[in-house]
């Protein structure tokens, strides 16, 4: 596989001003494509957006993730997150990338190109473990983060379980799964008031961090202790967690 050939031979593609080895072409009026080969020339790293277009945005992000692509092409980890990317008018910091078992791009009319493909997506930090799995990422990729998207908001990392004994309800079994971090936001805004009742879980990073609910008030467990936490304080101290 050659992508240097296939990909200007794309239906309608143009090559990407300021960029080299770099092509845009649209399949549909929804979708726009953009690649660009990496820097040994045997990669494509590709940008797809739905909806709104921005030429500039889109050319940043690829252009930082050929500038480091040293640091996945060849690595093996599902996801990863090229950090110290900053575009002015978007909040993203982040450059993120995924393999082709989870992006799926081109799998079904060129599997070759496919195989050597790396997704690339505007993305923050908070997102991204690095340590995740393939069915992780997969699913964080496919139906959480809607990575084709300029204008999508931040989804941070969040994986959580969680027992509540007044509106009973709970996860299932005693692993954290991923959840988005409004409902963590609610789940720990149900704990007052409610004894036995507790939510748990995890950033990024792998820190884990548990609330309780007894009869005598709120507690959080984290890595360095415990600590009583009052109802307002929760919401403050989630979001600042997954960060």
């Amino acid at each position: 596989m050659n992508p240097a050939s296939v990909l200007p031979a794309m239906p309608g593609a143009a090559p990407v001003p300021g960029l080299a080895s770099a092509w845009r072409w649209s399949p549909n009026p929804m979708f726009t494509f953009t690649a660009a080969l990496s820097t040994d020339g045997r990669h494509n790293l590709q940008v797809n957006v739905r909806g709104r277009y921005d030429e500039v945005l889109v050319t940043a992000l690829l252009a930082h993730a050929r500038a480091h692509d040293d640091t996945f092409v060849g690595q093996g980890r599902p996801r990863v997150a090229v950090g110290g990317f900053h575009h002015d008018g978007t909040r993203f910091d982040t450059v993120g990338v995924a393999v082709p078992e989870v992006h799926g791009y081109h799998a079904t009319e060129n599997p070759e190109l496919s195989a050597v493909t790396y997704a690339v997506f505007p993305a923050w930090a908070s997102e991204i473990s690095g340590g995740e799995n393939e069915e992780e990422a997969w699913g964080r990729f496919r139906k959480m983060l809607r990575p084709n998207r300029l204008d999508r908001t931040e989804v941070p990392f969040v994986k959580m379980r969680y027992d509540n004994t007044r509106t009973q309800s709970m996860s299932q079994g005693d692993a954290r799964g991923f959840a988005p971090l409004d409902t963590l936001v609610r789940e720990l805004e149900l704990l007052d008031g409610a004894p036995g009742s507790f939510v748990e879980w995890e950033n990024r990073n792998g820190a884990v961090r548990r609330v309780n609910s007894t009869d005598d008030g709120l507690e959080l467990t984290h890595d360095t202790g415990r600590e009583p936490v009052n109802p307002g304080q929760l919401e403050a101290v989630a979001r600042t967690s997954v960060q």
